[in-house]
This record gives structure tokens, C-alpha cells and sequence, in this order.
């Protein structure tokens, strides 16, 4: 619930501030969406088939996943992981996993989103200040699907431009 009101909280105050200050948008066209849905192709490939190789090469060095670390470790602001960890961890039984069945039954949809002034430690010191993120959204659970009170989750599997070139950034779940 926490999670849920946090979320509530920072769309309301980004789109706000996103209002007050709109930052121009370059359009994403075709073709960088047909590019998106060839590299997170390559990316689900590579956690199907254990191939660890191919994912390091698709991804970031660390990734950015909450939902990776214990409580203690993101309370402490810490949501990077090695890139290696997440796929440890996250290829060992990927196609049993609930979004693994979601994506293969429902399939799956685009979105962009930008975040000012926002440059983490995985982008080139020559990384523009505005931090684009493209995703790949799974509905994993509608609402009351799992349990008549459950909310439904949702899960991205998220991607940045790095010298014209998408790399894996990492993954996210709502709520």
C-alpha cells in the first residue's frame, strides 16, 4: 500500500512539474520503436536460453531494479545491481515466471518517459542532463485477477539510448 500511495504521490507531483515546465520531446518515430522491440526480443531470448553472454551484451553494466534488493538495501537508496545478479537471478526459472506467462499470453505494449535532470552513474559523462527511458510493459495480473482485492502489477522491462544504441536499463513493477 505504501508502494501504491508513493507511486499516486510522484505522478501527480511529475505531472505537475511536467506541466509547469515542459521539456521539449523529441517524437520516438517507428523505427526506434521497431528497434525497441528487437532488442527487448534479444533481451527475453537471452534470459529464456540462460545465454548470459548475450545479455551482458544487451544491457547495462548495473541495472536498475528495485524490486532486486531486500528492504534494507533500498531504504538506503541503493537500486542498481550488477548486471550479472539480475541475471542470476532472474534467468534461473524466467520462463515459469508470472510475467514470462503474462507477456506470452497478453503480450505486451510501448511507453516512453523522461526524466529531468536525472543522469545515474551506468550513462556516459557525455550523457544529455534529461534521462529518456523507453519501456516494455507486461500487464502481469489485471485488477482482482490473482485475488478478488488484488490491484494488478504491471512490469517493465526498461531501456536507454547509449551512443544510438538501446541497452537494457533495467526492470519495474507497478503498484
Amino acid at each position: 500500500m505504501k508502494k501504491l500511495t508513493l507511486l499516486f504521490c510522484l505522478l501527480i507531483f511529475c505531472g505537475s512539474h511536467a506541466q509547469q515546465n515542459p521539456a521539449p520531446v523529441k517524437a520516438t518515430t517507428q523505427a526506434e520503436w521497431d528497434a525497441l522491440d528487437k532488442n527487448f526480443i534479444a533481451v527475453v531470448d537471452a534470459l529464456q536460453k540462460g545465454d548470459k553472454a548475450a545479455f551482458l551484451a544487451l544491457s547495462c553494466k548495473e541495472l536498475d531494479c528495485v524490486d532486486c534488493v531486500g528492504s534494507n538495501e533500498s531504504a538506503k537508496g541503493a537500486v542498481f545491481v550488477p548486471a550479472e545478479f539480475f541475471f542470476v537471478v532472474i534467468s534461473q526459472k524466467f520462463t515459469e515466471s508470472p510475467v514470462y506467462k503474462a507477456m506470452s499470453k497478453k503480450g505486451y505494449s510501448f511507453s516512453s518517459v523522461i526524466v529531468e535532470d536525472f543522469k545515474p552513474k551506468v550513462v556516459p559523462k557525455d550523457y544529455p542532463k534529461d534521462l529518456k527511458i523507453y519501456e516494455v510493459w507486461v500487464e502481469t495480473y489485471k485488477k482482482g485477477e490473482l485475488s478478488k482485492n488484488h490491484l494488478g502489477t504491471s512490469h517493465s522491462f526498461r531501456f536507454i539510448k547509449i551512443n544510438g544504441k538501446f541497452r537494457f536499463y533495467g526492470m519495474t513493477s507497478i503498484p
